[in-house]
């Protein structure tokens, strides 16, 4: 479900990221097989970058995503439904691009004192949450995304 760029070798899990995406699709009743989104690493300069040019803060962050489609959890993610979000090529909806800052999940790893891959896991959960729709602004959304992200790190055995 997730396209990875890691063009600087950073070391990831890519097997976890897919089971770490497979887990929320189950969760939220989507079939990760219809749908994709590209998940790609950065260092801290290129996130400040993105972050300073998309959403006018000129700081790094963790993860920024570009989401695509609107409604999506309440909509299955199909061709019929999404039939200008479909990619012939893939044969898959694409919803959108994902930036996680491998330097920032490695400290932020550190700091909270669990594993790496269970941070990054985190960081790509928390932005495909965001790319099916959901956000944290209101507290309401804040507990259902937060729900579903613990939900999902205990099913793939990354849990606190």
């Amino acid at each position: 479900m997730f396209k990875i760029n890691n063009d600087n070798s950073y070391p990831i899990n890519e097997k976890l990221l897919q089971k770490a995406s497979k887990a929320l699709c189950k969760i939220v009743n989507q079939k990760n097989k219809k749908f994709y989104a590209i998940l790609t690493f950065v260092d801290k300069d290129k996130i400040q970058e993105i972050n300073r040019e998309y959403r006018q803060k000129d700081k790094p962050t963790d993860v920024i995503s570009f989401r695509m489609l609107d409604n999506a959890l309440q909509t299955k993610i199909n061709k019929k439904n999404y039939p200008f979000d479909y990619d012939r090529q893939e044969k898959k909806v694409f919803i959108g691009e994902l930036f996680i800052c491998f330097e920032i999940a490695k400290s932020q790893s550190e700091e909270y004192g669990h594993s790496l891959d269970r941070e990054i896991c985190f960081l790509a959960v928390h932005g495909l949450l965001h790319l099916l729709g959901l956000d944290h602004e209101a507290e309401f959304e804040r507990a259902v995304m937060f729900d579903l992200q613990e939900k999902t790190m205990e099913k793939i055995k990354l849990g606190r």
